[in-house]
């Protein structure tokens, strides 16, 4: 049985690694500006896809920003792929697109790094990207053992 599990843990390991996947507390790589030159010679057209929130349309490029978010920043292996499966959430996204970037240039958290050498244009194709994902989770108050939970903890409350 061990031996199964040391197997299962170097498997694990080997993935993550490959993955890019780094622990929190160490540095990530150094960014990399030639690589975000990848994919500048179109016009930046913004995400086709349904918004969370009523705010305006983000000006990044929704699609460059997922290959930013994954490849090149790899913001997945604290937020997740989808963005709500880290910690913290980043979806629904409830920054606006200037208060975004200026807490990735100087972030209040010490386990969030500062991208202060991105280019801003970067910055806006994420927050463009993470604006066009959709919220899976239903809100709390649609379902109905929710709903009744948090009655019950604000009645308590006051």
């Amino acid at each position: 049985m061990r031996a199964v599990a040391r197997s299962l843990a170097i498997v694990l390991l080997a993935c993550t690694v490959a993955a890019g996947f780094e622990p929190r507390g160490l540095k990530p790589p150094r960014y990399a500006p030639e690589i975000s030159r990848v994919g500048r010679a179109g016009a930046a057209a913004p995400a086709a896809t349904a918004l969370q929130n009523p705010q305006s349309a983000p000006a990044g490029n929704a699609t460059r920003g997922k290959s930013l978010f994954d490849k090149t920043l790899r913001c997945y292996a604290c937020h997740g792929f989808d963005g709500q499966t880290g910690n913290p959430r980043l979806v629904p996204m409830a920054r606006t697109e200037d208060a975004f970037i200026t807490y990735l240039r100087k972030p209040a958290t010490p386990a969030m790094p500062a991208f202060a050498d991105v280019p801003r244009q970067d910055l806006v194709d994420v927050y463009a990207y993470i604006r066009s994902l959709k919220v899976d989770a239903p809100a709390a108050d649609s379902i109905p053992l929710l709903r009744d939970l948090i009655d019950r903890a604000n009645k308590t409350a006051r």
